[in-house]
């Protein structure tokens, strides 16, 4: 099974909850707005990609790459050209990939999957209207601590 990027669907609710991902600045748990939250799921590798904040004042957008309990903390850039009558075409920047140590030997797998996600992460723009997604990979990981 691939990526989708779709609505948090309710039978899903209690385990988006339980995922316990903090806002962008990391001090509240971040609020599931039923029927809009969205994120990037594949069920049959358990991972995940939320929106958790960012994006305005020449700051970053940051995503969390929710794997098997695991959570990255990614930095992202999001861009595009195009209109809603021509079409758009979306770019993302990934800017920081801090892999916890204790799944560092995945690097590779999470870089792999990361990318797969974003292909199909359309975000502000209706699908109907898109015409690419280009993901760009600006950084190596780098460990963090767990």
């Amino acid at each position: 099974m691939a990526f989708i990027y779709e609505v948090v669907p309710e039978k899903d609710y209690d385990f988006f909850i339980s995922m316990g991902l903090k806002n962008c600045w990391g001090n509240d748990t971040l609020t599931l707005s039923k029927g809009s939250t969205m994120w990037c799921a594949d069920r049959k590798r358990n991972a995940y990609i939320v929106y958790i904040g960012g994006g305005h004042d020449e700051m970053p957008f940051f995503h969390d790459f929710w794997w098997n309990g695991n959570v990255i903390r990614m930095e992202t850039v999001c861009g595009g050209k195009g209109n809603y009558k021509t079409g758009v075409d979306i770019v993302w920047y990934i800017n920081k990939i801090p892999v916890p140590k204790k799944i560092w030997n995945f690097k590779d797998e999470i870089v792999d999957m990361i990318k797969e996600a974003f292909k199909v992460n359309s975000d502000w723009c209706m699908k109907e209207c898109l015409k690419s997604i280009t993901v760009n990979i600006q950084c190596e990981p780098t460990i963090s601590e767990d």
